[in-house]
């Protein structure tokens, strides 16, 4: 995303376009790939909700929101690519919000890689975690990233806490 400053990210958070939705794939590679045929479409704000209720010390990522997608909804899986956009957006969103933070530093990327595209970049979301309590590792030699020593033990279950009547919080 480019230009964020002048961009309405809470317009864009609360437009679910003609999501949610369903749809059956037909391409062989993506059926393959994904492991069935029914992909899901889940609108922006439902990335927002389960991004709030992840409680200081635990994590997610984006993979295991979208698998969490595609449980609730009896699907194969949950479309990638506007998943990875609107984790960005609800970023953004709660950066240009003065109340109802979503603690969206708590959602890393696949492999507990932490995300560039969040405001403040790696830097911030890397200091963010850190004062949680976890510990974050460079790894590269020419191109430096990002990851969460560990994450996977700090993985919350959005089974659990999407329940009714339970008790994440997010903050």
């Amino acid at each position: 995303m480019a230009h964020e400053e002048r961009k309405d990210f809470n317009a864009m958070l609360h437009n679910s376009k003609d999501m949610p939705k369903m749809q059956v794939i037909t391409d062989r590679k993506s059926i393959e790939k994904y492991g069935g045929d029914r992909m899901y479409f889940a609108p922006p704000l439902d990335y927002d909700r389960v991004m709030k209720r992840i409680p200081r010390g635990q994590l997610t990522t984006v993979g295991a929101i979208r698998a969490h997608f595609a449980r609730q909804n009896q699907a194969d899986f949950t479309e990638p690519i506007t998943a990875g956009i609107f984790v960005s957006i609800a970023a953004w969103a709660s950066e240009q919000r003065d109340t109802e933070k979503t603690p969206y530093w708590r959602t890393l990327k696949a492999n507990g890689e932490l995300n560039a595209k969040y405001p403040g970049g790696v830097e911030t979301q890397k200091a963010r975690l850190e004062s949680e309590g976890h510990t974050v590792l460079a790894r590269g030699r020419k191109t430096l990233r990002y990851y969460v020593k560990d994450y996977e033990k700090a993985l919350a279950d959005l089974d659990r806490l999407d329940a009714p009547g339970s008790a994440g919080d997010g903050q």
